[in-house]
């Protein structure tokens, strides 16, 4: 695919998504013309799909995805994360040992940790998440190949990636999607799952809705919010969006100042399918004690 090829397939559904999802009188455009690149029938399909995905006037306002039901509890929803750079060896075992307990879906450290982690967690359902690119995403494709083919063979189960945020804010899509689908593939090849990661909170609207659709065309088995060393972090206005461009596509996961069980039935509601925290003790704590039924708004 050419970069030009790409802008304007790009920019032709980014444009009409977020025109739609801010509610402005629908515009005709035309379909993409027809290219010859390995993504064309996604590409297509994204774009046969965007009625239904933002018809409803209330698009905002997302459908609560397929969560279990309360009693199940919502451990197995959260990434049990420690991204800290002074985190020690006793500290990635206790947060193992946690993740063991209570069932959390995956342990997240960074790269150093993956091979501890791996063992801790041999056994158990529990799976072992790192992130490569973090936590700017300004690495080169080739060192991002290499940081992922190092830590899968260390026994990492889940990737997430950071997307390269400047190439993004400079319009450069082309190296942007070329990016995540080398990391996907790769990911992909070794029956790996790839988050690609887009730090919302230092992009405007219409950036967040071209990194979505350039996260799934690449390859995304999630799209995350945060790296949580940004500002802000997850806001539920993001979660939604996302849900609203990928939702029962691409899963979304919330990463970023969730600190509390009320944290996470909020992004939940606004359509998050992973959770992403260094709190999952204290917030599976809280929702011991609470009973919420979610159910899909009317």
């Amino acid at each position: 695919m050419t970069k030009s090829e790409l802008d304007r397939i790009v920019h032709s559904v980014g444009d009409e998504l977020l025109t739609r999802l801010k509610g402005a009188p629908e515009e005709k455009s035309p379909k993409p013309t027809t290219t010859n690149c390995a993504c064309e029938m996604e590409i297509q399909t994204f774009s046969d799909n965007m009625n239904s995905l933002t018809s409803n006037e209330n698009h905002m306002h997302t459908p609560y995805p397929n969560w279990p039901s309360p009693g199940a509890g919502v451990a197995n929803l959260i990434d049990h994360t420690l991204l800290k750079p002074d985190a020690t060896e006793r500290d990635v075992a206790k947060i193992c040992a946690e993740a063991r307990h209570h069932g959390f879906a995956t342990v997240c450290v960074n790269p150093g940790w993956v091979s501890l982690v791996a063992r801790e967690l041999h056994g158990s359902s529990v799976r072992t998440c790192t992130v490569v690119g973090f936590p700017q995403g300004a690495t080169l494709t080739p060192v991002k190949c290499a940081e992922a083919e190092q830590v899968i063979k260390l026994g990492a189960d889940e990737i997430d990636m950071v997307v390269s945020i400047g190439a993004l804010k400079s319009h450069e899509e082309d190296l942007v999607y070329t990016d995540i689908c080398c990391v996907a593939e790769l990911v992909h090849s070794a029956k790996r799952v790839l988050k690609v990661m887009l730090e919302t909170s230092l992009l405007s609207n219409q950036e967040k809705v071209l990194a979505c659709v350039l996260a799934k065309l690449g390859g995304a088995d999630f799209i995350k919010t945060s790296t949580g060393f940004g500002p802000p972090g997850a806001n539920i206005h993001d979660v939604a969006l996302i849900h609203s461009l990928v939702g029962g596509e691409v899963g979304v996961k919330a990463a970023g100042g969730i600190t509390t069980y009320s944290d996470l039935v909020q992004m939940m509601r606004a359509g998050a399918t992973r959770i992403g925290s260094s709190s999952g003790v204290a917030i599976v704590a809280q929702a011991a004690g609470e009973s919420v039924v979610f159910r899909s708004r009317d």
